[in-house]
């Protein structure tokens, strides 16, 4: 059975109908990223009929559009105006090959790329929105300048929550111009360890670092500003760090799409793991995993993509983040076949109760994208 609401009316009604039979549902788009849930429900609820009105004012930096609307639009719309998304999207086309997807979902995914620990995450970013609960409530939540967000911070709140909570119909962004001028440093790295290293003198340098990963042997700084201040910027980075090639314009830019997108390296039928982990700790996880096991670090050393090859799918990727991080780690499995190894570690007592709390208060009938849910087996 599929759903397919035509405005937020109906949708609605279809939650309020879903939940007093009992029925589960599957909260999609456009279906990018079956790795985040929503997973197996009695039905599935198509979002992609649901449109809206696009309200873009450059001048304020500020987006109001549909949760359908395909991000490729968003992103198309923004760079004529010389503007862009600040968190940067990962892209799950990369990981899935199912298209870009939504900017609903990418902000119920919560899925920031390599400017999230510069610019912000996801949620940062997020003014206001709106949306039906799982009991079928219509609601709105924040406003259009940051002044006008007050009480509980549902836009926060709601940004990752992967449909589980609430069903996201509209959303205002905050955006960021595009960076003027951009370069971006090529240093080698042999080791994790070695990386981790060069990036924190990296950010020592005053200003300007918008980017630090690391991958194939090679750690990728990036550096924005004027065109004016950018040379001095790369002159105060160069004077500190080890002599690396300088790739400039285009070309960096080139790099940082390809960063956007660092699982399209991983081979198809490889287990893809997303760890999140304070950057100290990254040579900790290097040194745990077996050999044969692909490691790429990007947010400056703080998130780890592991992947794995067939014959290592059941490597214990949490028991090592736990050994690592201890419990400032988390990792998900986003693609790769189920086994004994769980996509998603439980979650210890205290969030799980918080977690069912939120639940039980915007979706008390259980039927919204169940097995997407913290701690949940999907």
């Amino acid at each position: 059975m599929v759903y397919r609401p035509a405005c937020v009316e109906d949708l609605a009604e279809t939650l309020r109908t879903a939940g007093a039979r009992g029925e589960t549902l599957a909260v999609t788009g456009s279906g990018s990223k079956p790795g985040l849930g929503p997973g197996e429900a009695a039905a599935r609820l198509d979002l992609t009929a649901l449109g809206g009105r696009v309200e873009h004012d450059p001048g304020e930096l500020l987006l109001t559009a549909p949760a359908a609307i395909p991000l490729a639009e968003i992103t198309s719309l923004l760079a004529d105006a010389g503007q862009c998304l600040a968190f940067e999207p990962l892209s799950p086309a990369a990981i899935w090959g199912q298209g870009e997807g939504t900017l609903g979902g990418t902000v119920a995914c919560a899925l920031s790329g390599p400017r999230r620990p510069f610019a912000g995450a996801a949620r940062d970013h997020v003014l206001g929105l709106a949306g039906v609960t799982g009991r079928g409530e219509i609601f709105r939540a924040g406003g259009k300048v940051l002044k006008n967000v007050t009480g509980f911070d549902l836009p926060r709140l709601l940004t990752g929550s992967r449909g589980t909570l609430a069903v996201i119909t509209e959303l205002t962004l905050k955006v960021l111009p595009l960076p003027p001028a951009e370069a971006t440093l090529r240093l080698p790295a042999a080791t994790a360890a070695g990386a981790v290293r060069l990036i924190a003198e990296a950010l020592m340098v005053d200003g300007g670092l918008t980017g630090a990963a690391w991958r194939d042997g090679m750690v990728l700084l990036r550096l924005e500003s004027t065109a004016r201040a950018l040379p001095a910027l790369v002159a105060a980075a160069q004077a500190r760090l080890p002599s690396g090639e300088l790739v400039e314009g285009a070309a960096s830019r080139a790099l940082w799409a390809a960063a956007a997108c660092l699982p399209a390296a991983t081979d198809a039928g490889d287990s893809l793991w997303r760890c999140a982990l304070p950057a100290s700790r990254a040579p900790a996880l290097a040194a745990l995993l077996p050999a044969g096991a692909g490691l790429t670090l990007d947010w400056g050393g703080a998130l780890a993509w592991l992947s794995l090859p067939p014959e290592l799918a059941e490597f214990d990727v949490h028991a090592a983040l736990a050994t690592a991080a201890g419990r400032e780690g988390h990792a998900e499995r986003l693609r790769g076949p189920a086994g004994d190894i769980p996509p998603r570690a439980p979650l210890e007592p205290g969030p799980a109760a918080l977690s069912a709390r939120l639940k039980a208060l915007f979706d008390p009938a259980g039927i919204l994208s169940p097995r997407a849910a913290p701690g949940a087996g999907a």
